[in-house]
């Protein structure tokens, strides 16, 4: 099957308005120009998935200039290759599209598209070959770590187990919370928990003087 281009609009725009549209930078154009409300910085996603929901489809433009750069870092750290993480790009946004008619959101929208993200990314490695060890797709290489992440906690990162970096990574890299987390991994909170406390333990060990 051919890749999806990550550049241009599609022919038919209302179809999937963001299947070929580049991710946004973490510095997007909501930065850098005001708008006019609904659709500013200060607006919510959740107010911003109301306004689509009463009729104005342009405001999904907000919502993927606000988390298109998050999506794909994301997806960039379970699968370590550009054009991949692109592809999941487009699809989860495609994904967002078809279910924002009737969304009601019960967590942060990055609580609801992690997994989301996290889904496509297995399936694309899955689809290559049989055996997905599902832990190691989560940073297994630790250049592939956050940008903000100083060389010596990528190191200390990359000798966790998997799961405890992953919640790491979600609690202290995308700010998720501890509810949010669970939501996520489809786990009891509890277990997010006794992750962060035992690696934030074995990080301690690794970076003490």
């Amino acid at each position: 099957m051919p890749r999806t281009r990550p550049v241009g609009i599609a022919p038919d725009e209302s179809a999937a308005p963001f299947a070929h549209r580049p991710a946004a930078p973490v510095t997007s154009s909501l930065d850098r120009r005001p708008r006019t409300s609904p659709g500013s910085d200060g607006d919510s996603d959740a107010s911003l998935i109301e306004a689509i929901q009463r009729g104005d489809r342009r405001i999904f433009e907000v919502l993927y200039d606000r988390h298109s750069g998050w999506v794909l870092a994301l997806a960039m750290r379970f699968l370590g290759d550009r054009d991949d993480a692109l592809d999941v790009l487009s699809e989860t946004f495609e994904y967002l599209a078809g279910r924002i008619e009737t969304l009601t959101l019960t967590t942060s929208l990055r609580g609801f598209l992690y997994p989301a993200v996290r889904h496509r990314a297995i399936d694309k490695v899955r689809s290559r070959r049989a055996h997905v060890d599902v832990d190691e797709l989560v940073l297994a290489d630790p250049s592939r770590s956050p940008e903000w992440m100083q060389p010596d906690l990528r190191r200390a990162l990359a000798t966790l187990p998997g799961a405890q970096r992953e919640a790491v990574l979600m609690r202290f890299g995308d700010g998720l919370s501890l509810k949010e987390i669970a939501g996520a991994l489809a786990i009891p909170e509890g277990t997010v928990k006794s992750r962060l406390h035992h690696a934030l333990l074995s990080l301690r060990r690794f970076l003490a003087p």
